[in-house]
């Protein structure tokens, strides 16, 4: 493999050296994998999502998906990606091929001391969130991870974590967020009983654009605890962070929680962060319910503190064959320099059905309200999705997918008001 395709796929020399190492010993021992093809064709009534000159696309997609989970007694790997190819035939946007997904690679060097780990994660961003969500302005987004972790314990009941890290972020058009870092964190961890731990962390970033512009220092120290019940687990860490660059320091408080509920049919999950970050490595929000990520990439660098709260619902037993889930999201981004802050508000829901054996049904809701702060003149919006899916499996490994969807754009400017219906269908074999 050549340095250019190391790069197309988000990895560094030094990772795929690691990679080499890890596939070595993992081709010695069974593997859980899944592959998955599929085709498809889909139509859209309005592909450009504009008022005015609506224009038709056929697009024809193929995708390949491969799943995989290994572990042994030194070893865990978990990768799961999907390599997309999309033909407009009207020519509405220009044809795409992409690869998005994660991979994680742990490595134990010395029994339950010192391990290795490796973590790649590619995700497709929309870049300037003031313009429509289309492919033409959304770019992926890659960032590799690698560094060791040390162990140590001093006692029964304590442990002190130190841990390395390179990190390396690229994007496919927006150049000037290529970053790269290099990190260093130690955490002290005592058991107060079998069940809760309290800790004491610190954690550094030494962060540098390839562009030279937005450097930045990033330090952080907290205090936590985490429990974990039968039915209930939960973290708070608290504390304070700091970006020092030559343009001015930006610091304020630091607050990451998550609760998780588990009962024998349903699950709760809330989780909040408020923290400075940087619009090359960005917030890891996750993937919000059926309504797609749109975390941007900002178009320029700069420094921002950024806060979320997500609460998550889904339910087994609402009828005898359905499952049901929720999510609602509320986001703020403020940005030291540049002018985009924004709130965002979004709600996501969906419900699956069994209908027969061969046959599942599922109906989805989505809402976001975007909206940007301090007298911006790009225009606020909010988005409707409401979509239908129908899965027909013909035999154990193949499968027909039928989606019919309406997206509807509301603008604080009229020319930013659109509607779009969708309909497709897919072809999907599992292997």
């Amino acid at each position: 493999m050549n340095r250019k395709s190391q790069k197309a796929l988000g990895f560094t020399p030094l990772t795929v050296t690691l990679l080499a190492l890890s596939l070595q010993s993992l081709q010695a021992s069974p593997l859980e994998t899944t592959v998955e093809l599929g085709a498809g064709l889909e139509h859209s009534s309005n592909a450009l999502k504009t008022s005015t000159g609506e224009r038709s696309e056929l697009e024809q997609q193929a995708i390949a998906a491969l799943g995989l989970n290994y572990e042994s007694s030194s070893v865990i790997a978990e990768l799961d990606y999907i390599t997309r190819f999309t033909v407009y035939d009207e020519n509405t946007q220009s044809d795409q091929a992409e690869i998005t997904g994660d991979a994680s690679i742990t490595y134990e060097q010395m029994d339950d001391q010192l391990y290795w780990t490796l973590e790649n994660n590619r995700r497709n961003l929309v870049r300037d969130r003031a313009l429509a969500n289309i492919q033409s302005n959304r770019e992926v987004r890659a960032i590799t991870t690698i560094g060791p972790e040390l162990i140590l314990r001093p006692s029964a009941s304590d442990a002190i974590y130190t841990g390395l890290s390179y990190s390396d972020t690229s994007y496919d058009d927006s150049d000037q967020q290529n970053s790269n870092s290099t990190g260093a964190s130690i955490s002290w961890q005592r058991s107060l009983s079998e069940v809760d731990v309290a800790s004491v962390n610190i954690n550094y970033q030494d962060v540098k654009f390839d562009a030279g512009l937005g450097d930045n220092q990033y330090y952080r120290a907290t205090i936590g605890y985490s429990a974990s019940l039968s039915k209930l687990s939960y973290n708070i860490d608290v504390g304070y962070n700091t970006s020092q660059r030559e343009s001015g320091d930006a610091n304020g408080g630091y607050f990451q929680a998550e609760t998780i509920y588990l009962s024998r049919s349903s699950s709760w999950r809330l989780a909040g962060l408020h923290e400075l970050t940087d619009t090359s490595r960005g917030g890891e929000v996750g993937d919000f319910v059926d309504i797609g990520d749109f975390y941007n990439s900002a178009l320029e660098v700069d420094v921002f503190e950024l806060t979320y709260l997500e609460l998550e619902y889904s339910n087994s037993a609402l009828c005898g064959a359905c499952l049901f889930s929720a999510a609602v999201l509320v986001q703020s981004e403020d940005y030291e320099e540049l002018d985009n802050d924004s709130d965002e508000y979004a709600f996501g829901t969906s419900l699956t059905y069994q209908i027969n054996s061969l046959l599942t049904g599922g109906v989805l809701l989505g809402y976001r309200d975007f909206s940007f702060k301090n007298n911006n003149a790009r225009d606020d919006y909010t988005i409707v999705n409401v979509g239908f899916e129908v899965n027909q499996t013909l035999t154990r490994q193949f499968s027909v997918v039928y989606s019919l969807g309406y997206e509807q754009g509301d603008s604080s400017a009229s020319t930013g008001d659109y509607d779009e219906l969708r309909g497709g269908i897919w072809i999907v074999y599992v292997f």
